[in-house]
């Protein structure tokens, strides 16, 4: 018996696929014997063959439209190291000063500049004696301008500055006025709209450590004295009787510092404690500028006169770390008594 080739075992396959399975029928197209028919496919099934493929549409092929994954997780992986090389250098990162004199970090309160409650007066009074005291330095708790968002946008027909013009404000104050300036926090009223933050840190000529929220820094000096500093514009927790209770609470639970300092609440408030283990922790709370709201008068919240600005003197020759740190409400006072140590 004459060997079947492949060829003619897939033709009999093919024309039981055109036929729909109909062995009969596909013998008949063939002109064969359904004898023959039945051999030829019982010997491609044998051989486990298939039908001849039916020519089909063809359609283009497109090139992938991204990198591959693996390159992407590596991009990923830079930028995380990254991120987390700057996180690990802004806790509690080091400003070195260079002397072992007394100096004093005056402390701004919300300035909210171009709202019509600032009181612009006491902050320039405020900025000029920061600037011609020797030693003295500033940093900002946050909240620098209104810069309203969200459903508070409305809020610019209350005012009488723009947008435009607030920003301008927010410039003068970082690189303008003369501030010599050591920290910058970012507030939530500086993130309602963030490219106020975006401006400011692009604009930030000198530097200064701008952070979101929250610092926590060593202030060091020559003699090896270091003043811990815990500064937030605002620390967690809240308390109707007692002004102090977030940096209180963060005292008792977060790391060891000297000073703990926060804004927000536009309310003011120092102390001083011993906390267990005979260290020394001070407390502060600036109540900021807008000495006229009409958010506090709706809420009935008690509007203070004093403690826009808090004043913390620090004196590395000491001889007890009760006098290494010391807190005043006004600027004027805290000036007097930095003049008074250096002399």
């Amino acid at each position: 018996m004459i060997e079947l080739t492949d060829d003619q075992c897939r033709v009999a396959l093919t024309a039981l696929d055109a036929a729909d399975g109909n062995a009969s029928a596909a013998a008949r197209d063939l002109d064969m014997s359904p004898s023959t028919f039945r051999r030829r496919l019982k010997a491609a099934r044998e051989r486990n063959m298939s039908a001849e493929e039916k020519p089909g549409v063809v359609f283009p092929s497109f090139p992938d439209d991204d990198i591959d994954a693996e390159k992407i997780l590596d991009h990923m992986q830079s930028r995380f190291e990254k991120r987390k090389a700057l996180a690990d250098a802004q806790n509690w990162f080091k400003i070195n000063e260079p002397t072992d004199e007394p100096i004093a970090y005056s402390w701004f309160g919300d300035p909210h500049l171009g709202s019509n409650g600032c009181n612009i007066g006491l902050l320039r009074r405020d900025i000029k004696i920061i600037i011609d005291t020797p030693g003295m330095y500033a940093a900002n708790i946050g909240d620098t301008v209104d810069n309203w968002g969200g459903h508070l946008i409305r809020l610019y027909a209350d005012n009488d500055v723009s947008r435009q013009t607030e920003r301008r404000l927010a410039c003068w104050f970082l690189e303008e006025a003369g501030i010599p300036w050591r920290v910058w926090l970012e507030g939530n009223h500086d993130h309602m709209d963030v490219a106020l933050t975006a401006y400011l840190r692009g604009i930030n000529a000198n530097r200064i450590p701008m952070l979101d929220w929250r610092a926590k820094f060593r202030v060091c000096f020559p003699n090896g004295v270091e003043i811990r500093i815990d500064a937030s514009h605002d620390h967690k927790g809240h308390s109707m009787w007692n002004p102090l209770h977030g940096q209180k609470r963060a005292a008792s639970l977060d790391e060891r510092a000297d000073l703990y300092i926060a804004g927000h609440k536009h309310n003011a408030a120092i102390a001083q404690q011993e906390m267990p283990g005979s260290w020394i922790a001070n407390f502060a709370r600036a109540r900021g500028y807008k000495y006229v709201d009409d958010y506090a008068t709706r809420g009935q919240f008690h509007q203070q006169t004093y403690g826009a600005s808090i004043v913390s003197v620090f004196d590395p020759t000491a001889d007890s770390p009760l006098n290494r740190v010391q807190l005043f409400a006004d600027v004027a006072a805290g000036a007097r008594y930095l003049t008074s140590l250096r002399s």
